[in-house]
């Protein structure tokens, strides 16, 4: 059975309905009250008007019905979360996957590659990373202020976005003990969204110069060793070295170059004495004796005549092995005089520059007991060609 007024389902028995509230008694029994009629009834009249009313007076009033209000409450509610889907999933869903994405991407790690020229420095023959001091700020806003190591093809080191510098905190190591200088110069790296899906970023170019040997300090042995130690990824990395014997090669080699370099210098002053002790000065010129010239075997004497000078370089005493060297100069004037006796041989120089003439003679001695066996001849020209006048 279904409501008259709102066509709900209504069960069987029911004197109302559940929906609306209308009445669901039949008709008839509605205007009548029943088949027997009480006394009362039968004395009211029964015109249409009086029916009317009676029946008004026995119907309820039916109840308003709330399916519209239900429907509408429906709709509204529908309305409602069809716009919320509509704003999650087409504004606040993307909008935070994108977020997501942005914060994954600022949150991952690019390799960075440094060009490094240093030569000897190979760290695949057992040298020490070069250590990097980079600072800068992240671009999520991270400030970074740490130490990296790159090996000698410039890899090693890994940066997320941001801008950065980096600069060389320490000389390292190479395997035969080679130190280098510190270049002051900072590099500017940046690392920027371009960096996503590239290999590696070019980060630019750090030049190393070799410190002469002689020159390296305790104090830049003991840095690069500080750093070569501090060095904790090496292994990880693939590289495997000895810090404290890298450092005992950078002294050695120290070491071992001012040795060489003092010995260099002794040898050199030595020879500057030996040349010294075989330079004969003037005031008219100077003479150099060559090294083959034994002059610890001779002595040297000065003699100042009233018209020039004589250096005697004698070797024995009158006797046939007696060896005599003459260096004289003679004023213009007199040189008319000049003249040599025995088996004296003589060589003009020429005339110094304060007008002397200057001599070289040579007398006595033998091909055998003069330097190298020459004869007097050559013996007299070889000392000629060491004399330079003033």
């Amino acid at each position: 059975m279904f409501c008259r007024n709102c066509g709900s389902k209504i069960e069987d028995g029911a004197q109302f309905c559940a929906v609306c509230g209308a009445s669901v008694a039949p008709d008839d029994q509605a205007q009548t009250g029943g088949a027997n009629p009480s006394p009362v009834d039968a004395a009211v009249p029964t015109g249409p008007q009086q029916v009317d009313m009676a029946a008004e007076a026995v119907a309820p009033i039916p109840k308003r019905s709330k399916k519209p209000f239900i429907i509408a409450a429906v709709v509204v509610a529908l309305l409602a979360v069809g716009g919320g889907a509509g704003y999650y999933f087409g504004i606040y869903a993307p909008e935070q996957a994108r977020e997501a994405a942005e914060q994954e991407a600022l949150a991952a790690k690019h390799a960075v590659r440094f060009t490094v020229s240093a030569e000897g420095w190979d760290t695949s023959a057992g040298a020490s990373r070069l250590p990097l001091h980079i600072t800068g700020k992240e671009a999520r806003g991270k400030k970074v202020d740490v130490v990296r190591y790159v090996d000698s093809t410039g890899a090693g080191v890994e940066l997320r976005r941001g801008s950065y510098k980096a600069e060389v905190a320490a000389s390292p190591i190479a395997a035969d003990g080679t130190i280098y200088a510190v270049p002051s110069e900072k590099i500017d790296v940046k690392v920027s969204k371009k960096a996503e899906g590239k290999k590696s970023i070019d980060a630019g170019n750090v030049s190393l110069a070799a410190v002469e040997a002689t020159e390296v300090t305790d104090d830049e042995v003991a840095a690069a060793k500080k750093y070569a130690e501090e060095d904790a990824d090496a292994k990880k990395a693939g590289f495997s070295f000895d810090a404290d014997a890298l450092a005992q090669a950078a002294t050695k080699r120290r070491d071992d170059a001012v040795a060489a370099k003092q010995a260099e210098e002794e040898a050199r002053r030595q020879a500057e004495e030996a040349r010294q002790a075989r330079t004969i000065e003037t005031d008219d010129c100077v003479m150099v004796l060559p090294d083959w010239f034994p002059i610890d075997e001779y002595k040297v004497t000065k003699t100042d005549y009233q018209y020039g000078w004589t250096v005697n370089i004698t070797k024995g005493e009158d006797d046939t092995d007696a060896i005599h060297v003459d260096l004289r100069a003679y004023d213009p004037k007199n040189v008319g005089g000049f003249g040599t006796t025995g088996n004296a041989m003589s060589e003009k120089i020429g005339v110094a520059s304060s007008g002397n003439w200057v001599f070289i003679v040579t007398m006595g001695g033998t091909d055998q007991t003069r330097p190298l066996g020459l004869s007097q001849v050559d013996f007299c020209k070889t000392l000629a060609s060491c004399i330079t006048l003033k």
